[in-house]
């Protein structure tokens, strides 16, 4: 794209709003809404007035041809599939031609125009043959604006801070720290009272003269404690309303810091359908399901859920000849659903596909596993989510560049959340993904186990059983659980051994079974209650490490609760783990931020480093990596440029201001790498500037080591 004024910089920083905004609104026209389409019509009229303005020919000539698209179901009363796909795909475009760095006309659009142009066709040929006929739709432009769902930003803002609620409740607290000096001064004075009471009762003297002394100070000692029980009364009545207020600021908080799935669930579907395209495959998206959770649970589910669509998509679907010839329709099925627990959500991303290629993944596995090619299907699944793993054959836009399913674990797991395979076969796959609508409290349930007292989180819970017979193997002690359809048998072991006491599962133990990617598993405990909320510390804010300590909540007692990391208690049920009493200090891991507003570009990133040893933290724009790096310590930062909130220059600018920060090596990964951004960013002591374009993985990777002096494998 050409050297971009401020004014070009801003529409193209507002570009990737109005995209989701545009891709709601059309998916809402889809599900009935009639009422979106006036206002995707104007979003559309508006990007092709200042596209226009501003030069930028092919994004004003895209902008248009989707207005006419618009306007073509407007005048038909109906839409047809290519429709959808030709406007999703021009709304996805619009995002591309924004970020690319040299000229726009440059990018490959051509198809994107001529589906544009042939869906209008199309519509319009549709309307020629009902000409003469009355219309079942009403005209849109008749329908009331009252049902025009609000915009995007509007949505947003509803759930932001209002100043009007939080100034009051922040100069109540203001208020009543002032009256804590008051008290810190009366309880001053009634301490110099006291001196000089204690100062007129002397030992020394004799039974005679002290008790004089001790009648003429009573009227003193009276004082003191009306002195204490009006500080005490009246610094009673402060602290009430300090917790009141607090608790309604947190209250304020807390609504401000939770969003709605609705633009996720919307951003799903988009992305099913255009990878679809992409690979020249029939493929309907299902989404069902909304719910108000975390703002950053949210942010770790988008990039999980959006990874596992591709996937269903590139790798479970078949191509319609291979479909075919197995009995099934060409046209493939992925659903999504949401459903909302008590302090859960549960995703389930479930398609029509041929299942997992056990024979392809042996292949893969066999280097790195130990007897890969003896693993029964079950054994295998387990590695499915490990670094690295992928079965595509070759390098394409969505598969085989080396980022397979652990980014759903990594980030679904840094959450607290679960990911399970719960089926594969020649009839699909359904992937689970279980996280809490929350990360500092959690719904657990407490066990005790020898000398400990843990929580186990609820939603990894399959059940609670009495353990009536066990078998032994070499493989360990097995029980069997009785399941929906059938019974299993699933290993189990005493707790109380993981945790570095003595103990075996025996007949009468109560059992936690537990989900696991790999299947279920069990832990024999002493005792167990039913699922509380408790308020968790994590992990990484400890002073210790254990994998299987996710973190630890205090008890009414004094005492705390371990809070056990659900996925690695297979491990130590194996055998294959240390104890929990095995705690110690964190080993000095190099840590990198990388601030990159796109989730998929992120996740590469993010997979590369930690393939070189790097601890990595991630944020979404320059405001949010400005915030982790004054909460945290990094080693080096990687950034993009064009972000939202806060762009990368404004955002490193910030840095060297600070004395903590200033000294940070910077990498910068941008498609905005031109000669003037590279001055500036060289003005700012930035360590090296990289082009998006010409992305050499070997590059990054070098110079992220010698940031941190890290040798190469």
């Amino acid at each position: 794209m050409k050297p971009r004024d401020d004014l070009t910089a801003a529409f193209c920083r507002g570009i990737p709003d109005r995209v989701a905004e545009g891709t709601e609104l059309w998916l809402a026209y889809e599900q009935g809404k009639t009422g979106s389409l006036p206002t995707l019509r104007r979003l559309l009229h508006t990007l092709k007035g200042e596209a226009h303005m501003l030069d930028l020919g092919a994004c004003a000539e895209l902008a248009e041809l989707a207005e006419s698209v618009v306007d073509a179901v407007r005048d038909s009363g109906d839409f047809t599939t290519l429709t959808g796909d030709s406007l999703l795909a021009a709304l996805e475009a619009l995002g591309m031609l924004t970020q690319l760095e040299e000229n726009e006309e440059e990018a490959d659009i051509d198809d994107v125009k001529q589906n544009l142009r042939a869906a209008a066709d199309e519509l319009s040929r549709a309307t020629a043959a009902i000409e003469g006929r009355p219309i079942t739709t009403p005209p849109v432009s008749s329908i009331p604006p009252s049902i025009h769902p609000p915009p995007v930003n509007e949505q947003v803002a509803a759930m932001s801070l209002r100043l009007d609620e939080v100034r009051p409740l922040s100069n109540q607290l203001r208020r009543l720290y002032s009256e804590q000096g008051l008290f810190h001064h009366r309880l001053r004075e009634t301490q110099r009272m006291l001196r000089a009471l204690l100062a007129e009762i002397d030992p020394s003297l004799s039974a005679e003269d002290l008790a004089e002394r001790v009648t003429k100070t009573l009227s003193y000692g009276t004082e003191i404690e009306r002195q204490l029980s009006m500080v005490r009364a009246d610094w009673s009545a402060n602290e009430f309303s300090v917790g009141t207020a607090l608790e309604e600021l947190e209250g304020l908080v807390g609504r401000a810091s939770v969003v709605s799935t609705a633009r996720l669930m919307n951003q799903v579907q988009r992305v099913g359908r255009s990878t679809a395209r992409t690979l020249g495959k029939e493929v309907e998206v299902h989404v069902t399901g909304d719910t108000i959770l975390d703002a950053s649970v949210e942010q770790r589910l988008e990039p999980a859920l959006i990874h596992l669509v591709r996937n269903a998509v590139d790798h479970g679907i078949e191509s319609p000849h291979v479909r075919r010839a197995r009995g099934k329709p060409e046209l493939g099925s992925v659903a999504v659903s949401l459903t909302r627990a008590e302090s859960s959500i549960r995703v389930e991303i479930t398609d029509d596909g041929g299942g997992v290629d056990f024979e392809r993944l042996r292949e893969v596995l066999a280097p790195s596993v130990k007897d890969a090619h003896q693993l029964r299907p079950e054994q295998l699944l387990e590695h499915v989510f490990d670094h690295g793993v992928s079965t595509a054959t070759e390098v394409t836009t969505i598969s085989g560049r080396g980022v397979g399913l652990d980014v759903v674990l990594r980030e679904v797991g840094a959450t607290g959340g679960q990911v399970r395979i719960e089926r594969t076969d020649s009839s699909g796959t359904t992937v689970v993904l279980v996280l809490p609508t929350t990360l500092r409290g959690e719904l657990a349930a407490t066990v005790v186990a020898g000398s400990h007292h843990c929580a186990v989180p609820s939603r990894s819970i399959h059940s609670v059983v009495r353990i009536e017979e066990l078998e032994q193997t070499p493989e360990g002690t097995w029980m069997r659980v009785r399941t929906k359809t059938s019974s299993e048998l699933v290993q189990v072991r005493s707790l109380a051994s993981i945790l570095g006491d003595v103990g075996e599962p025996q007949v009468g133990d109560a059992a936690l079974v537990l989900y696991h990617s790999a299947g279920l598993f069990a832990i024999s405990v002493e005792s167990y209650q039913n699922p509380r909320p408790i308020n968790l510390q994590p992990a990484e804010e400890l002073p210790f490490r254990s994998p299987l300590v996710r973190g630890v909540a205090p008890t009414p007692d004094g005492g705390v609760l371990l809070l056990l990391a659900e996925d690695a208690l297979l491990d130590f049920a194996r055998g294959t783990g240390q104890t929990v009493t095995e705690l110690h200090a964190p080993r000095r891991q190099p840590r990198a931020l990388v601030v990159e507003d796109a989730p998929v570009a992120r996740e590469l990133l993010c997979g590369v480093l930690r393939s070189i040893g790097l601890q990595v933290v991630e944020a979404a724009d320059g405001r949010q990596g400005l915030h982790r790096a004054r909460e945290q310590t990094f080693d080096v930062v990687l950034t993009d440029l064009e972000m939202p909130h806060m762009n990368g220059i404004q955002m490193i600018t910030e840095f060297r201001r600070s004395e903590r920060l200033a000294k940070i090596p910077i990498i910068v990964l941008s498609t905005a790498a031109h000669a003037e951004n590279r001055s500036r960013l060289a003005q700012l002591g930035v360590r090296a500037v990289l082009s998006k374009q010409k992305f050499v993985e070997k590059e990054l990777c070098d110079l992220m080591r010698q940031c941190v002096d890290l040798k190469a494998p």
